[in-house]
């Protein structure tokens, strides 16, 4: 495979390094500093001092609080003392390198981070990516140049990995190290000679990513790639991925929508006008709850979706959008009159209270804004023929 550019680089801010998971031959050579340099990184310090240490690999005449290196190479894990001095600043750097076949490896991706969880990365224009990373790394929407992305790593790997049962070697890691790292924020930039990744987290970049990539290794789960996107992103692309989700010429996804609906303001307005444009009346008790006095936009949302999704609600479905109605504390919504509705269901939805009077109110505005208008003219008017009556 030729070396990804443009996008495809781009989306190797969300790589996961981890070489027993891939065909081809990721090698990972990482050192760490010393102990007192990596409490700003809590991923990287309970890899170095908890993860890594408890490993058939480890010495044991090694001290995880030193300094030391790890290699991993064709799926073999060594663990040594190092000579390698780590610049001041600094909690780990390393590179990755890939080799295909029976040809060289390619120019390596060298990688620093810093004591506070500040990474980078340079990729040369060489670096050749597995095609199995990037098309994970899409389904996330990593693939931008210039356009800063963050996920929540916590949140991704549990979709990720599926459910994990007690005793399963693989749940303190792929609980505690995305826990560690929360949130994952990163930026590429496109150079001369390849690209630049920069991001931070509780473990930089290395560490959440590798992660992300083994809680999805066995396939347990496979959320599509919209609903990955929907709950693990902490940026704007959360919301579209919302909107996505209610286009006609997608499969319903009720339940995910649904589960948006305790998200903030702008995202819950986004499920509300999907489920309301494919007419998931269903999921119309679910809407109601969702339109709260600190929600504004919500419920407006809410209360479009009730007038637009009760005509094409079952008795059931009614009945507990009634409930719903009767637990809420917005007065835009307990305005409502169902009753008045179900008696005429083809006739316009009940005004809600105040209507009438912030009616009167606008037509009294209108007026005093014609008659101001006129006023306004009538003295443009009189100044225009000051001068020639003088």
């Amino acid at each position: 495979m030729t070396a990804p550019t443009s996008s495809a680089l781009g989306a190797l801010t969300c790589a996961a390094l981890c070489a027993t998971l891939h065909a081809q031959a990721p090698q990972l050579h990482a050192v760490f500093a010393a102990s007192e340099h990596r409490g700003g990184a809590p991923a990287i310090a309970w890899l170095c001092e908890e993860v890594l240490p408890a490993r058939p690999e480890w010495p044991d005449d090694l001290d995880p609080q030193a300094a030391y290196a790890l290699t991993v190479s064709n799926g073999a894990v060594t663990v040594h003392p190092t000579q390698v001095t780590v610049p001041e600043g600094l909690a780990a750097l390393g590179t990755l390198t890939i080799k295909s076949g029976a040809g060289p490896a390619d120019a390596p991706l060298v990688w620093c981070c810093g004591h506070d969880g500040d990474e980078q990365w340079r990729i040369p224009a060489s670096f050749s990516a597995p095609a199995d990373w990037l098309e994970a790394l899409a389904a996330v929407g990593a693939d931008a140049i210039g356009t800063p992305r963050t996920i929540s790593a916590p949140v991704l790997a549990g979709h990720l990995c599926g459910g994990l049962l007690e005793g399963d070697p693989r749940a303190a890691l792929l609980r505690i190290g995305p826990a560690l790292c929360g949130d994952v924020t990163w930026e590429s930039t496109q150079t001369d000679d390849g690209t630049v990744v920069r991001g931070r987290s509780g473990g930089g970049l290395m560490l959440p990513l590798a992660l992300l990539l083994a809680s999805s290794a066995d396939g347990s789960s496979s959320p599509s790639a919209l609903r990955l996107r929907a709950f693990a992103a902490r940026d704007g692309d959360r919301g579209e991925a919302a909107r996505q989700l209610g286009r006609p010429d997608r499969e319903l996804d009720v339940e995910t929508l649904c589960a948006l609906l305790h998200g903030e303001d702008e995202l819950r307005l986004a499920a509300i006008r999907s489920l309301t444009r494919r007419g998931a009346a269903s999921a119309l008790p679910q809407i109601l709850d969702a339109a709260t006095p600190d929600m504004p936009w919500s419920t407006v949302a809410a209360r479009d979706a009730l007038f637009e999704l009760w005509p094409r609600a079952v008795e059931a479905e009614r009945r507990d959008a009634l409930a719903a109605l009767a637990r809420n504390r917005c007065p835009e919504l307990r305005g409502f009159d169902p009753d008045a509705r179900r008696a005429a269901p083809g006739a316009a939805p009940a005004p809600a209270q105040g209507d009438s009077a912030r009616a009167r109110l606008l037509a009294a505005l209108g007026c005093c804004g014609v008659g101001l208008f006129g006023l306004w003219r009538r003295e443009r008017v009189r100044a225009r023929l000051a001068p020639a009556v003088s």
